[in-house]
């Protein structure tokens, strides 16, 4: 039996929303590694609740998590502020030296220095995967 115009149509579109799906599920797995507000038992439980119900998985994951999601798709898969950038952020590193000076942790050599190495590193004078080295004059 030959197939007919009305089932390759309806093969064809059975596939694409097969493919969707298949892309939607792909883009819960990326976020929900993603999500720095899960603990990795929460993660495993999510990975497993879409292993065995993929469709109501999902859709939970959109329902309980689909707020953050479109934030973090909106920063452009960066981490959150908070958490890792201020480590690359001269005024922040500086910030934070000056605190533990003000705490004694640290002595006014030890803070020029840090200081130094934070403004040398965010102009690019010297590689950051370098260790500072003493500071010459």
């Amino acid at each position: 039996m030959d197939p007919n115009l009305w089932d390759i149509m309806w093969a064809v579109f059975a596939a694409a929303v097969f493919a969707a799906y298949m892309a939607f599920l792909v883009i819960v797995l990326i976020d929900m590694f993603r999500n720095e507000s899960l603990s990795g038992w929460s993660r495993t439980a999510w990975v497993v609740l879409l292993v065995l119900l993929p469709f109501l998985g999902s859709l939970a994951y959109l329902f309980a998590h689909g707020q953050t999601m479109a934030l973090r798709n909106a920063r452009g898969y960066r981490p959150d502020p908070g958490t890792t950038g201020a480590a690359h952020d001269p005024t922040a590193q500086v910030a934070s030296a000056n605190e533990l000076l003000r705490q004694g942790a640290i002595t006014q050599e030890e803070y020029e220095h840090l200081k130094r190495h934070s403004l040398r590193e965010a102009s690019g004078t010297f590689p950051t995967d370098a260790p500072p080295g003493p500071q010459g004059g």
